[in-house]
């Protein structure tokens, strides 16, 4: 492991804090201005008057670090949206409105809808500002909107989805992320074209991608194959189902389908191949300027994601940092790329493929050397397996912990994969390049088309077959924020000691590791409390009851299967659970003295000696609900999704005028008892 350069990691841990800092204490700018320039005083004068003292030294590296946490709260300050008295979210939004906006990128459509992120432009005619999320419902006769163009909608701003069942992914902070506080739905016929549109280097790679996405149509590519090929060159995902996802991901191979650091990474080295022939020392910044000037052009072709514009700046750096001065720089470049690109987009600090992408690199940059000298085969073709072998070993220790903490699972054959794909990943991307050109130029042979095609069918039935091998996939694993940064602090304070031994590092390892040990043994004796949960889902009755480490899920339609339900599965990856029960349910029993009667649909409610704590109205049951609360007038009321919308709504405001708590899980979500 090389030694880190601690300034750059000073000043890149400095600024992430200033960026966090934002969503949680707000200070004027001014303010932050004021102490932004004391510091730099501070700074200057320690510099000058303490430049030999060790309290001086650490002094000004406080001093530094507390004003690049100033630069970080200020860059996220100006590049906040809603500062902009034109933004979205300082005008009323209630109601229908004429809504005027821009389709910046197509997202991933859903089984009902196709996705835009949008621009707003204007709200009946007064200029606004301001991302949105813009739904399109599916129709087969719709003429779908391009990147660039504008459209008017005649909608409502609603509020971003949240999850309405517990431990769900939360869809609508990951928006929020990304400044998307509204969404609008709309049906075509409430959309009109306006007579304007945007040109600029994005909309024509959408245009040329587009174009490229048309001739391979025309080839007798299958579809499965189309989508590999969209997702692998174009970073289109569009085509890609979810049992595809799902086995890529199992596999460990789900890198391959995002255009992304690895993508990047694979033409960068596929250029310095091909213009390795420059090997004049004067001729090396031309060298480099071309390599960059590619990279580009590929990120471009792919639609600037943020995958792969971090992607394309990183390895820029790394490009330059190589030629400034080898390894060393060259991991100083990667660390002044994240830098760099915080500054510009302090987002991304939120996003996880930004957070994956560098510590893969990093770790590779930092760990995979030391792996790679504990064998050193004279070999040709053994040296090159030990290289990718160390590579993707060092890849998958970096994110890791990280990983679990979002996905909730880890590959365990990720080297099997790993290795047989990687070493031909620069040919498959490759030849994906050269089949797209020769497409869209009417140059590609039919034996090449089906030569390229069943290549990519081989890899699909690789990936297929090992994500198969479901012994080996690790699921369920509840990984907290706090255990993964002891995770963290575990593993780096280890490999330090096994790079140099010294009593220092052994101390430092040895405390990681108590605090670790302790913090896991302290979070499994503190299991999730009992609850009783009237779960959100449509035309379905769903309740979950925990109690320790078993989770019983009551559902009376026999066509249920819980692990097929997200719901169940959200249960599983956050509280470790190790059992599973499925029953149904009755329509009165006892929860923690708590006592709960089922209304469904046969409208049976009249029971003697009942009186219930909770009331549940499933299946829209044709009830008279003056006369239930007169029944039982001390329940609360709890309707399910599987009620009719009119009649909750009818429910809902009999019992506001009663007095009487109620609760829709299609409004509020999953109603819990504890």
């Amino acid at each position: 492991m090389r030694k880190v350069n601690i300034p750059i990691l000073t000043l890149l841990i400095s600024i992430t804090i200033g960026i966090v800092l934002y969503d949680y204490i707000k200070i004027q700018a001014i303010t932050v201005w004021i102490c932004s320039i004391l510091l730099s005083l501070t700074g200057v004068l320690l510099n000058t008057f303490s430049r030999k003292k060790i309290i001086g030294s650490a002094l000004f590296m406080c001093c530094t670090s507390a004003l690049f946490i100033t630069i970080g709260y200020l860059s996220r300050t100006y590049t906040d949206d809603t500062r902009s008295q034109t933004h979205y979210t300082h005008t009323n939004t209630e109601g229908s409105h004429t809504l005027l906006v821009k389709i910046n990128r197509e997202l991933k459509p859903t089984l009902y809808q196709h996705k835009y992120l949008v621009d707003l432009k204007a709200i009946d005619s007064t200029i606004t500002t301001g991302k949105l999320l813009l739904n399109i419902y599916k129709d087969s006769a719709t003429i779908l909107p391009k990147t660039g163009e504008w459209w008017y909608a005649r909608t409502a701003l609603l509020p971003v989805p949240h999850p309405k069942n517990p431990y769900q992914f939360d869809y609508g902070a990951y928006l929020n992320k990304q400044e998307i506080y509204r969404q609008v739905s709309a049906k075509p016929q409430e959309m009109l074209r306006a007579n304007k549109e945007t040109y600029d280097v994005s909309v024509w790679a959408s245009r040329f991608r587009e174009s490229v996405k048309n001739s391979l149509h025309l080839q007798s590519f299958t579809p499965r194959q189309l989508a590999v090929i969209e997702a692998l060159v174009l970073g289109q995902r569009q085509g890609i189902d979810k049992e595809m996802s799902s086995q890529y991901a199992a596999a460990g191979m789900m890198h391959i389908l995002a255009v992304s650091g690895l993508h990047v990474g694979v033409i960068l080295l596929i250029l310095r191949f091909l213009f390795g022939f420059i090997k004049w020392r004067q001729l090396q910044w031309v060298k480099s300027l071309l390599i960059i000037s590619l990279i580009w052009s590929f990120a471009i072709i792919t639609g600037l994601s943020p995958s792969v514009l971090r992607a394309a700046t990183m390895f820029s750096f790394l490009e330059v940092g190589e030629l400034l001065g080898g390894k060393r720089k060259s991991q100083d470049a990667v660390l002044a790329s994240a830098i760099f690109l915080l500054l510009l987009d302090p987002l991304l600090i939120y996003q996880v493929g930004f957070q994956l992408s560098y510590l893969a690199v990093i770790a590779i940059l930092w760990v995979q050397p030391w792996l790679a000298s504990f064998w050193s085969p004279e070999v040709f073709i053994l040296r090159k397996l030990r290289d990718v072998v160390s590579v993707t070993i060092a890849a998958q220790l970096g994110v890791m912990p990280l990983s679990l903490f979002y996905f909730h699972q880890f590959p365990g054959l990720f080297i099997i994969s790993n290795v047989l794909i990687i070493p031909f990943l620069g040919l498959i991307l490759g030849g994906g390049l050269l089949v797209c050109f020769l497409s869209v130029t009417d140059l590609l042979p039919e034996f090449i088309a089906q030569t390229y095609g069943g290549t990519i069918d081989v890899m699909n039935n690789y990936i297929a077959w090992v994500a198969g091998q479901e012994d080996f996939v690790a699921r369920h694993i509840s990984v907290s924020a706090t255990l993964m940064i002891l995770v963290y602090m575990f593993m780096i304070t280890t490999h330090l000691l096994c790079m140099k031994y010294s009593k220092r590092r052994l101390i430092v390892a040895s405390l990681a590791t108590i605090i670790l040990t302790g913090f896991i043994v302290l979070e499994n004796n503190q299991p999730a409390s009992q609850h009783l949960a009237i779960l959100n889902r449509n035309a379905s009755t769903t309740l979950t009851q925990l109690q320790e480490k078993q989770l019983t899920v009551f559902n009376n339609d026999t066509l249920y299967l819980t692990y097929t339900d997200s719901r169940v599965k959200a249960y599983q990856d956050a509280l470790k659970i190790d059992t599973v029960v499925q029953k149904s349910h009755g329509n009165y029993f006892r929860f923690k003295r708590k006592e709960i009667l089922i209304v469904d649909s046969l409208d049976i409610y009249n029971l003697e000696e009942a009186n219930p704590d909770y009331v549940i109205l499933t299946h829209s049951p044709k009830i008279n609900m003056n006369r239930l609360i007169e029944r039982y007038p001390n329940c609360t009321i709890v309707a399910d999704g599987s009620n009719y919308h009119s009649y909750v709504s009818r429910w809902k405001a009999t019992c506001t005028k009663q007095k009487i708590p109620f609760h829709s899980t299609y409004e509020k979500g999953a109603f819990i008892i504890d």
